[in-house]
């Protein structure tokens, strides 16, 4: 093969000026399309660490709860109405369970001191986004009390028995937009976190 023909063979392998810019202007375009996917990607994942972060301050009171033989419960609690959360554990006194009264008069006291949600707050709250009403986990209709995001009883406190046994009720989460709840189930004392997929409006676990 001549010189010649080396040096066309050459030319031939690199790009020319337009080519870089086709090439470049596809991939910011792509770059483009993908962001808003990754930004909604982000924020339900920032939602969902917050759910996993409630969960365990559920199961840590379930196994203090059988740990020491006695009824814990866990109160998440607002230090004033700006203040990002904290919970506290606090144990039965005087052997009927942990009762919001007792807890007033400090007849069953805190275990430790108040510890905070470091992933609740800074976008992540406790509630139901305002344009949505989510079906039931049951399939059965439509969640009621959309306004009430802990949800124990008639009351916001998660008890748990020595036997392990709980208070069923569910905390619900959500940015605005995606929307996860933690269930507690009252035999097993069982901690589940659901996502609630929007188009198909029905709860996955995660």
């Amino acid at each position: 093969m001549s010189l010649p023909a080396l040096a066309g063979m050459k030319d031939r392998t690199g790009f020319t000026l337009l080519e870089l810019l086709v090439a470049t202007t596809i991939l910011a375009l792509l770059a483009t399309l993908a962001v808003p996917p990754l930004r909604q990607q982000i924020a339900q994942h920032r939602v969902r660490l917050a759910a996993a972060e409630v969960a365990s301050a559920l199961w840590a009171a379930r196994g203090s709860a059988v740990r020491y033989g006695v009824a814990v419960a866990i109160r998440f609690e607002f230090e004033d109405s700006h203040a990002e959360p904290v919970f506290s554990l606090y144990a039965d006194g005087d052997g009927d369970g942990v009762r919001t009264a007792d807890l007033n008069s400090g007849t069953d006291p805190r275990i430790g001191r108040p510890a905070r949600l470091l992933h609740v707050g800074r976008g992540v709250r406790f509630g139901i986004p305002d344009d949505l009403e989510p079906a039931e986990f049951t399939g059965s209709g439509r969640l009621d009390r959309l306004d009430d995001p802990v949800r124990f009883g008639r009351s916001d406190i998660a008890s748990f028995s020595p036997a392990g046994t709980a208070s069923p009720g569910t905390v619900f989460l959500t940015d605005g937009y995606h929307l996860f709840a933690v269930r507690v189930y009252s035999r097993t004392g069982k901690i589940q976190v659901l996502r609630y997929v929007r188009d198909r409006e029905f709860w996955k676990g995660v």
